[in-house]
């Protein structure tokens, strides 16, 4: 693949964040800081559903490990990926 079509790429992924309860509002607020990456749902029991999209599959690799740092985040796991 070029690189010209490489930048026009699609690339979405779906997360599912488990994180700590008794800080899930801040956990939400630090995880819409990051590029690209929404979040849509949060349960009361501590989970987020995200999505990242970003142009580059290296940059929303990197994103993910990233989210595993974020204080109150107990695991992040891509269980959707597509790219077009």
């Amino acid at each position: 693949m070029s690189e010209a079509a490489n930048n026009e790429s699609i690339n979405i992924c779906g997360v599912l964040v488990h994180a700590r309860p008794d800080i899930i509002s801040n956990v939400k607020t630090d995880l819409q800081a990051f590029e690209g990456l929404e979040v849509h749902d949060v349960t009361n029991d501590g989970r987020l559903v995200i999505t990242i999209d970003l142009p580059d599959r290296s940059q929303m690799i990197e994103t993910i490990n990233q989210l595993n740092s974020v204080t109150g985040v107990i695991s992040a796991a891509m269980v959707y990926q597509h790219t077009e």
